[in-house]
């Protein structure tokens, strides 16, 4: 007669039942910790085969071979005296088919009762299959059933509830929450039957309370079901390791200064504790609710070795090259001087590789320790990567912090301090292009061959010609630029020094350099998940200049688009380029009639010159860019067109040369010429395919 408990928060799993009942494999393991409603899914599988399933769950009599034949055969209707493993299998013979259910597997620790199980799996007859439900993977055949496809698995993955599920069992204790709070609840529970059934309960006195493994229902639940018969040496090592989003043997022995931590991880896992983090089998973790009862246990009974598990953890990532979790254990553990030296040795090669947001966490850390007051090496950095993000008054904090600090020494690297603030002094262009060059050309020298801001140098050298309209000299520097900035793996910074050479290329009138590298440049924006970065937008700006100009309008607009995502980033506290995106941005939006878009950014471009004179040529160019503007809005919409220029403009959309448009209009050649130069004029645009894009946006269509 089979027994099956009805399990916590019980819903019918109809799906999994159909999966069980449907696959043609001969065993199905569902393998989860406790509180997954194993017991309940084999109930409802057993409940579909009505009286073709054989129930048994375990209990340490099984322990006993001799035991555990005895009961399974008393289940099956058998007659007593069934001692062997051929005995029960004549006894089974009969039926025609049958599923054996085994509950609690994992109860079953002596090695002779599950060699008993294995053979009893192995010798039942073809029409019969068997399930098993066991918390931590059982020692059965598992791999050999797997390799032959007879094995069916179903884990915390699949036993897991979704959305409809947890809604359902919330109901069940009269509770609706409105879908993202119940999104959110089941992103803390993970999907875990019993914790989302014990969350119901918890929630009816506040729906509004956020529910946690420390509350009062699930950590009752977590002490008896989950922690209860654990060795103490496990216990401490929960408790202490709660500090870590992850487990591994040599991690943990770093944190507790030990040397079986793994041993320990295993044994833990073995019994359901923890489950595996990923395929390797080294690495585990704790369910996110598990870990706030340790983590709140840790708290209340240790406080003050807190500081020092994490300073452990933050030294063992340092050494093992994982920055992000060195720098928040460090953090964590109030070490300012740990956490400065990290966030200095690796915020440049972070941010090179898209790692832009952690980044600004790191220097956000760093301003609430106030950790960098005493480094002026780190405070340029901060500065640096507080103008990227688009924030110039925190930029203009840490600089001035930089700048207040004594100028001698040097880094871990080699660098010099004076070359690090000689740095900062040339991508903050405060006093012109002369002092710009200078500050590049010490900043150069002083930092070490490999320093990553070394590429950043010849960039803005290169820049300050630029704008003093040395074209040869400064493609010649953007080119070292590019080179320096490939060689240190700077993606932003190579697509920003393409699009550079692209506008000395415009200025030469080779369009087609440009495009090759500009295209070039948002290959490397696009590929490389850059697409937020301040450096973009010169980038995505240039791409929409480049796509007006060859008439591909849905392009530009894309581009345009993007370019103006990111103009909140363009500031004064990074003048020289900020304005150079504002410049080519604004001049795509006029080229696809966008007049707003093209003021706003006009008047962007304005204001930084304004903060920062002497930038060359760009005060003159912003200048320029803010009277076609003008010009464009005192035109409004182009009804000044004659009916012999508006009937020009759809044959300007065709393929037909100005030939062939004047035999088509009965004209003459030089008609048409002059009525398309009239027609470019007065829509504010220099070339067919943007006057044809212009009008488009104009009239409507």
């Amino acid at each position: 007669m089979r027994r099956h408990r009805a399990g916590v928060g019980l819903v019918a799993r109809g799906e999994l039942v159909d999966a069980l009942v449907g696959s043609p494999t001969r065993v199905v393991a569902i393998v989860a910790g406790p509180g997954y409603g194993k017991s309940a899914l084999l109930g409802q599988w057993a409940d579909r085969l009505a009286g073709a399933a054989v129930w048994h769950t375990c209990t340490d009599a099984d322990n006993d071979p001799a035991a555990l034949l005895a009961a399974i055969g008393r289940a099956a209707g058998a007659g007593p005296g069934i001692v062997t493993v051929a005995g029960l299998i004549r006894a089974l013979d009969p039926a025609p088919a049958g599923t054996l259910l085994v509950d609690g597997v994992q109860v079953m620790t002596s090695a002779a009762s599950l060699n008993v199980l294995t053979d009893v799996i192995d010798r039942l007859p073809d029409t019969w299959r068997v399930g098993i439900t066991s918390r931590a993977r059982p020692r059965l055949p598992i791999a050999r059933l797997r390799a032959a496809g007879e094995l069916l698995e179903l884990g915390p993955g699949e036993l897991s509830f979704a959305h409809d599920e947890t809604a359902q069992v919330l109901a069940r204790s009269g509770i609706t929450l409105s879908p993202t709070a119940t999104d959110q609840l089941l992103e803390r529970t993970q999907g875990w039957p019993v914790a989302v059934s014990l969350a119901g309960m918890a929630l009816r006195a506040d729906e509004t309370r956020t529910f946690t493994g420390d509350d009062v229902f699930m950590r009752e639940y977590l002490r008896t079901e989950v922690l209860a018969g654990l060795r103490s040496r496990d216990t401490a090592l929960l408790v202490r390791c709660a500090i870590l989003d992850e487990l591994s043997g040599p991690l943990c022995d770093a944190v507790l200064r030990t040397r079986s931590s793994g041993a320990a991880l295993e044994h833990l896992a073995a019994h359901g504790v923890i489950e595996q983090a990923g395929r390797d089998g080294d690495r585990f973790r704790c369910h996110p609710l598990l870990r706030d009862l340790l983590t709140a246990e840790l708290h209340r009974k240790e406080p003050a070795l807190v500081p020092e598990l994490h300073r452990r953890a933050a030294r063992w990532y340092g050494d093992a090259g994982v920055p992000d979790q060195a720098i928040e254990h460090a953090h964590l553990a109030g070490d300012t001087a740990e956490l400065t030296r990290l966030v200095l040795d690796w915020s440049q090669h972070t941010w090179a590789n898209g790692g832009i947001d952690s980044v600004h966490r790191w220097m956000s850390w760093l301003e609430e320790s106030d950790g960098g007051s005493a480094f002026p090496a780190i405070a340029a950095h901060a500065a640096l990567i507080f103008a990227l993000v688009g924030e110039p008054a925190r930029a203009e904090r840490w600089s001035a912090i930089a700048k207040g600090a004594p100028v001698s020494g040097s880094l871990s690297d080699g660098s010099t301090v004076e070359a690090t603030l000689a740095y900062l002094d040339a991508i903050e262009a405060r006093q012109g292009t002369a002092q710009m060059r200078l500050d590049a050309r010490v900043a150069w020298e002083g930092l070490a061959p490999a320093s990553p801001l070394r590429a950043t140098m010849r960039h803005t050298e290169a820049l300050a010609d630029l704008l003093d309209g040395d074209l040869d000299h400064a493609d010649g520097l953007f080119v070292e630029a590019q080179e320096a900035a490939e060689a240190a793996g700077i993606g932003p910074l190579v697509g920003m020094v393409m699009c550079e050479r692209a506008s000395i290329a415009v200025e030469r009138g080779d369009w087609s350099a440009a495009e090759d590298a500009v295209r070039r440049a948002t290959s490397i924006v696009t590929d490389g998940d850059y697409g937020s970065y301040w450096s973009s937008a010169l980038v995505f700006a240039w791409a929409a200049r480049l796509a007006v100009h060859l008439g591909l309008r849905s392009e530009a607009v894309e581009h345009t688009r993007r370019a103006l995502a990111l103009r909140p980033l363009l500031t004064y506290a990074l003048p020289v380029v900020s304005t150079q995106a504002l410049l080519a941005t604004a001049q795509a939006s006029l080229g696809l009639g966008d007049h707003h878009a093209a003021a706003a950014t006009a008047r962007r471009a304005e204001e930084i010159v304004h903060r920062r004179p002497g930038l060359g040529d760009l005060p003159d160019r912003v200048a320029a860019l803010v009277a076609a503007v003008q010009e464009t809005a005192d035109q409004g919409r182009p009804d000044t067109l004659t009916p012999a220029e508006i009937r020009l403009l759809p044959l300007l959309a065709t393929h037909l040369t100005f030939p062939l448009i004047a035999e088509r209009l009965g004209v003459s050649r030089n008609t048409v010429k002059t009525q398309a130069i009239s027609t470019y004029r007065k829509l504010g645009v220099t070339s067919r395919n943007e006057a044809v894009a212009r009008w488009e946006v104009l009239d409507g269509s």
